[in-house]
């Protein structure tokens, strides 16, 4: 029985790392502005006001936006992937595929409810989807987990999965789906899917964007029992905030025999 190093945690790394470092560049520049134009005489009046209120919105956006991307990436995108997990009755025998498993934060997950069984994660590792994105990166947090002996760490794109048909019992995948931008290519990543998994096989397919297009593909696809997982509260103020473009939350259904 595989140990887990006790001394170490795992790291499964930040998403978009580019656009936080925007944000916190950003952020800093907007900062540097208002301080001059609160603290010099380049603009006075109702004027220096109207500027300075307008420099502040953007630096607490930007700043704020850093932040939470540090937060949902290390915080929230670990605590929603456990929860999606828990919906699954695991039999611990399952073979299991992670689509996009970046540094294996639900391959290992899943790892960790099965004894006997297997879980494969596929990636191609794009640095902008992930900091320090890598193989290698999943081995490492597999052998800080205790589960090296129950994972197995493929690069495959997931719009042509490596597997035969009916092969797999669950595939799950975290905010990776949407990377695919044309549609009718995320449409075949979906038709991989449902491909390759068994009938009466659950997918759990976890995304910023896009859920009810892919709800709505199941559903054309003679998936059953297709549920949305979200927190309405909190979707609908991410989306405000972010202007449409991130709320976590995911797509859940059933091969059907």
């Amino acid at each position: 029985m595989p140990t887990r190093k006790l001394d170490l945690k795992p790291n499964y790394g930040i998403d978009a790392p580019d656009l936080m470092r925007f944000f916190f560049i950003g952020g800093a520049v907007a900062l540097a502005i208002l301080l001059v134009v609160i603290f010099s005489s380049i603009l006075g009046g109702i004027l220096k006001i109207i500027v300075a209120m307008l420099v502040g919105v953007a630096t607490i956006y930007l700043l704020g936006m850093g932040c939470f991307m540090i937060y949902g990436s290390k915080v929230m995108k670990l605590k929603d992937s456990e929860n999606l997990l828990n919906l699954i009755q695991w039999s611990g025998k399952e073979r299991v595929l992670d689509v996009g498993c970046g540094r294996g934060l639900m391959l290992i997950g899943a790892a960790k409810r099965l004894t006997s069984g297997k879980v494969i994660g596929i990636d191609l590792w794009q640095q902008q989807d992930q900091a320090n994105n890598s193989s290698a990166a999943v081995l490492e947090n597999a052998a800080i987990e205790g589960v090296t002996e129950r994972i197995e760490v493929e690069t495959a794109d997931m719009c042509q999965l490596p597997f035969s048909d009916n092969f797999f019992d669950v595939v799950v995948s975290s905010w990776a789906v949407h990377n695919v931008e044309e549609e009718r290519d995320r449409q075949k990543a979906l038709d991989e899917i449902i491909r390759v998994l068994k009938p009466n096989g659950k997918i759990i397919l976890s995304d910023i964007v896009y859920q009810a297009e892919y709800a709505k593909y199941f559903e054309r696809h003679g998936m059953a029992n297709i549920q949305l997982h979200n927190n309405a509260i909190r979707d609908s103020m991410l989306k405000a905030v972010t202007f449409g473009s991130f709320a976590p939350s995911a797509v859940s259904a059933f091969k059907s025999t």
